[in-house]
């Protein structure tokens, strides 16, 4: 009955044995138990072990067994135990990995940000500048301003279809045509100073794959372009109005990366231009850059006594901006918005959101491939507003630049 099952190892078969002295099944002494276990786990005489050795490892688990630790144990359970804790071991280690490599992620961008860094300023120490030659009827007094919206223009692109022709010598033609059309506004309405509003999307950059093929001119050389452009687009302008005061907002085709989930806030194209454009325009007395005070990429000023707020406008659209910066502007104590300005959409346009004017500017290059593609039709053009304290848009003008 209590002979050795095969595979039997050595503990078990001692537990089997104890259990039966103690429930009455054998009547061996521990003397005997230990005879039986030497001559079937040793083989010389030597290596054999007193009872003690036997009774007493017997005796412990016994304490064990019957203070209850293996009562609600079983094999499975234990198996089960094992298996999590396993699971438990992958997921720290996962989680390490995933760990190392976001670091090493974030190391590579870094050093890929400030290779770019170097590599700007290298550019910008051999680029040779691009400038044209303008002049400006000098400028007179009235008891209004005016909101130049400069947006969208999207320095880089080369487009050459039956429907839009553009390139950096037809983007420096469609600046100083609109350069007549604000100096004919300023005229008619003897306007006194100006608020230039670059509504991002300065450059073609990098996002989509259309604008990386249809992109002349590297990042690099699109930034110093039109850094050149804006800066004796905004030099024009002093020589007209007793003040030039700029504001800046970020677009989406400025990001410095493609991708929108690994872009990190502020590290957008956009916000070099008016750094630039601030040391070429430094002497330039009449002329001031505003740092915005709630974000990057929203503008707030005043003029005439009406708020303005100003985005891009890929973040807002028509008829949620209102919304937007009213909230904004209540969480920071600013006064409500009376104007908001967007642009991104590529199109003019005004509506009064709860009795707020929102004003829809479009863009200066015009349809490209992407807008062919989509099925949109349209036409370069920006707006000019004309402020009066008595009105908000004493004029709203339409500006095509083809």
């Amino acid at each position: 009955m209590f002979r050795r099952f095969e595979d039997e190892n050595e503990q078990s078969y001692l537990w089997r044995l104890g259990q039966a002295k103690d429930n009455g099944l054998v009547e061996y002494s521990w003397d005997d138990i230990a005879d039986i276990m030497n001559k079937e786990f040793r083989d010389d005489i030597s290596d054999y072990r007193s009872e003690a050795a036997y009774r007493k490892p017997y005796q412990q688990a016994k304490c064990f067994y019957e203070s209850g630790v293996f009562k609600d144990f079983s094999q499975e359970q234990y198996i089960e135990e094992l298996r999590e804790a396993k699971q438990e071991v992958r997921k720290a280690k996962q989680q390490l990995f995933d760990e190392r490599t976001a670091y090493n992620k974030s190391l590579r961008e870094q050093a890929r940000r400030e290779s770019m860094f170097d590599i700007v300023k290298r550019a910008i120490e051999e680029y040779r500048p691009i400038r044209f030659d303008y002049q400006p009827p000098t400028a007179r007094k009235g008891d209004n301003d005016l909101i130049i919206h400069l947006t969208d223009i999207h320095c880089g692109v080369n487009i050459n279809s039956p429907m839009n022709q553009f390139n950096t010598e037809i983007l420096k033609e469609r600046l100083q045509k609109y350069l007549d059309e604000i100096i004919e506004i300023q005229r008619m309405y003897q306007s006194e100073n100006a608020y230039l509003i670059l509504g991002g999307d300065n450059i073609s950059g990098i996002i989509h794959l259309n604008a990386r093929i249809e992109a002349k001119e590297n990042i690099i050389t699109q930034i110093m372009v039109v850094t050149d452009l804006i800066s004796d687009f905004i030099y024009e302008l002093s020589k007209v109005f007793n003040k030039v005061e700029v504001h800046t907002t970020a677009g989406n085709h400025s990001r410095s990366t493609a991708s929108k989930e690994e872009t990190i806030k502020g590290e957008n194209f956009d916000l070099l231009v008016p750094y630039i454009c601030g040391k070429d325009l430094k002497n330039v007395e009449n002329v001031e850059f505003v740092s915005n005070y709630l974000d990057c990429d929203i503008a707030t000023f005043m003029v005439r006594g009406h708020m303005v707020y100003a985005t891009h406008g890929d973040k807002d659209t028509v008829k949620n901006v209102v919304y937007h910066m009213t909230n904004f502007a209540r969480k920071a104590k600013l006064p409500l918005p009376d104007m908001c300005y967007l642009g991104h959409r590529h199109t003019n346009s005004m509506e009064t959101i709860d009795d707020v004017k929102v004003i829809q500017s479009g863009c200066v290059d015009g349809m490209d491939s992407y807008t062919i593609d989509s099925r949109l039709v349209g036409t370069p053009e920006q707006t000019v507003t004309v402020v009066t304290e008595k009105h908000r848009v004493k004029a709203l003008c339409d500006i095509p630049l083809d």
